[in-house]
C-alpha cells in the first residue's frame, strides 16, 4: 500500500464520514442506468425493451440501434438467444470538503440476464484537487489484471491507497453530473464559466482538464453561451479576435449552421475552405489532409466524389499529380485532367513525364554551364579535372560512386553550385573523385561511398585549386 500524506489521509477520512450520494447524483445515475438496457428481438420481428418493459414490432436488425417507441431511449438490439450482457460506465461527481474540491469517480455496472437488467454503483476513486496538485486515490476494490484496472463490485470498501500509475487506467474519464456544479462554483473564479451547461452536453470528458485549465478561458464561456459545445472543447484556440470572422474564420451568417450542427474544430476548418452549409460534405472531407492546397486546383465536392472517395488515403498523391499537371502546363479547366479515373496511373504518367521534361531542361542548362566552366579544366600526366557536362553524366557518377550527386542536378543547372569530376587520364569513363565547388570554394570532395580521397589525389586537387584560383576556407585547399 502506497504512503498517503497526512493532509490527504485527513481529507479522505473526513470525506468518508460526510460524503453521501446526493439526490442530484441519484437522478443522474438513474438517467445513465436507462442507457444500460437492450431491445430484445425474437421471432416475427417482436421486440421487447428492457428499460420500460414495452413490446412492439420492428424489422430492425440485430446489433443495430433503435429508439423505443415508448420510453424514447435509443438502445442496442440483441437476439432473444442472448444469455448475458454487461455494461460499464464511469460516472463522476464533483464534491467539496471544507475548501477542497474532490472529484468522485463511480463505476456503474449493469448486467443483462433473462430479459432483466440489474445495476450496481461503486465509488472506486477520488481525485483531490489541491491548488496546483492533483492526487488520485483508489479503494481496495480496484484490482489489476494484466496491467488493466477492474472494479470488484462484490467487495466491501476497506481503505484508500494512492493510484498506481503503472496500471493502464492513467487517463480516467467519465460522464460528469452537471446538477450540482453551479452551486459549487458560485463563489469561485469559474462562477460565470458555464461549466455546468457544458458538462450537461458532454459524454466522457477529462473533467480535471476543464476544471483546472480550459474553463478559465473567456472563450470557453463565450462558446458555451453560443451553444458551440464541441468548439468549447478546444476553447484555447478561439481566445483571440474581436469579430465573429476574426475568431472563427467565417462570416457570422454561418453561425446558425454551426450551432445547428454543433460543429467541431475539424469541421470548422473544412467550412473555412468550402464556405458552404453542407454538413454531409464537411463530414466527408474533414478527415482528408491538404484540403486547403487541393482547393487551389479543384472543386473539393467533385474531387471527393470522383477521386478521393475512390482512392483511399490518396490526397497527397492527388496533390502531387495536380502540381505536376500545372508544371506540365496541362489545361487545368479540363475535367479529365482535374479528376482522372485512374489516379495512380495518371499520377505516375505525369510524374515520369515531368522528370523527363525537367531533365531535358536541366540537361540543356548543364551543357551550357559545362562550356562556361571549361576554363577550370586541368590535368597533369596522370589525372584530369573537368566540369560535369550532362544530366546523364551526373546520374552515372552517382551510380558509380554510390553517392548523392544526382540530387544536385537542379542546383548545378541553376548555377547554385559547381560539380567537377576527377578522373585518371587513361580511364576517363571511370569515376574517381567527385568535387563540389560553391562560391569559388571547394566545399567537398569524395571518392566511392563518400570516403575522403587519398594523399596523392588530394595533392592533385590542391594543384588544380591553386592553379585555377579556387579556394577553401580563405586558402587553397590542403
Amino acid at each position: 500500500m502506497t504512503y498517503i500524506k497526512k493532509k490527504y489521509r485527513r481529507l479522505l477520512s473526513l470525506a468518508d464520514k460526510k460524503f453521501i450520494i446526493p439526490s442530484c447524483f441519484e437522478r443522474f445515475i438513474k438517467e445513465k442506468e436507462q442507457t444500460h438496457n437492450l431491445i430484445i428481438k425474437s421471432k416475427n420481428s417482436k421486440c421487447y425493451c428492457t428499460n420500460c418493459n414495452y413490446h412492439f414490432i420492428s424489422k430492425v436488425k440485430v446489433n443495430d440501434e433503435i429508439k423505443c417507441p415508448n420510453c424514447k431511449k435509443t438502445l442496442l438490439v440483441k437476439t432473444d438467444r442472448l444469455q448475458q450482457c454487461e455494461f460499464k460506465d464511469n460516472l463522476q461527481l464533483l464534491d467539496k470538503i471544507e475548501d477542497t474540491f474532490i472529484l468522485r469517480t463511480f463505476e456503474l455496472y449493469s448486467s443483462y440476464n433473462q430479459f432483466h437488467t440489474t445495476h450496481k454503483i461503486t465509488e472506486y476513486m477520488r481525485t483531490i484537487i489541491d491548488n496546483n496538485e492533483i492526487k488520485d486515490f483508489v479503494t481496495n476494490q480496484v484490482h489489476n489484471h494484466m496491467g488493466y484496472m477492474y472494479v470488484a463490485h462484490y467487495q466491501e470498501f476497506e481503505y484508500w491507497r494512492g493510484r498506481n500509475y503503472r496500471w493502464a487506467y492513467r487517463d480516467v474519464q467519465g460522464m460528469v453530473c452537471p446538477y450540482n456544479l453551479k452551486r459549487l462554483l458560485k463563489n469561485t473564479d469559474l462562477k460565470y464559466s458555464q461549466l455546468d451547461k457544458f458538462v450537461a452536453k458532454m459524454s466522457y470528458i477529462d473533467f480535471i482538464y476543464y476544471f483546472t485549465k480550459l474553463a478559465y478561458y473567456h472563450s470557453f464561456e463565450m462558446l458555451v453561451k453560443l451553444k458551440l459545445y464541441n468548439l468549447a472543447r478546444e476553447a484555447d484556440r478561439f481566445d483571440s479576435g474581436k469579430t465573429f470572422k476574426e475568431i472563427f474564420g467565417v462570416p457570422k451568417t454561418f453561425y446558425p449552421f454551426m450551432k445547428r450542427n454543433n460543429i467541431d474544430r475539424q469541421e470548422l476548418e473544412v467550412l473555412k475552405i468550402i464556405q458552404k452549409e453542407d454538413i454531409k460534405l464537411i463530414d466527408k472531407l474533414k478527415g482528408i489532409g491538404n484540403l486547403k492546397e487541393l482547393s487551389n486546383y479543384v472543386n473539393l465536392e467533385k474531387a471527393y466524389k470522383k477521386v478521393l472517395s475512390i482512392n483511399y488515403n490518396s490526397e497527397y498523391e492527388y496533390l502531387d499529380y495536380l502540381k505536376a499537371c500545372v508544371r506540365l502546363e496541362y489545361d487545368m479547366k479540363n475535367s479529365r485532367v482535374l479528376y482522372p479515373k485512374n489516379l495512380k496511373e495518371a499520377h505516375d504518367k505525369a510524374i515520369n513525364l515531368l522528370k523527363l521534361v525537367l531533365n531535358e531542361s536541366n540537361d540543356k542548362l548543364i551543357k551550357e554551364r559545362a562550356k562556361l566552366l571549361d576554363k577550370f579544366t586541368y590535368n597533369d600526366k596522370k589525372y584530369v579535372v573537368f566540369a560535369a557536362n550532362s544530366v546523364e553524366s551526373l546520374l552515372d557518377e552517382s551510380k558509380q560512386q554510390n553517392n548523392c550527386v544526382k540530387t544536385y542536378i537542379d542546383d548545378y543547372a541553376l548555377a547554385e553550385t559547381d560539380i567537377y569530376f576527377m578522373r585518371e587520364i587513361e580511364h576517363k569513363e571511370k569515376s574517381l573523385v567527385t568535387i563540389e565547388v560553391k562560391n569559388n570554394r571547394v566545399v567537398q570532395c569524395r571518392i566511392k561511398d563518400n570516403y575522403l580521397p587519398n594523399n596523392e589525389q588530394m595533392n592533385f586537387i590542391n594543384k588544380w585549386a591553386k592553379n585555377k584560383m579556387i579556394y577553401s576556407n580563405n586558402s587553397y585547399i590542403r
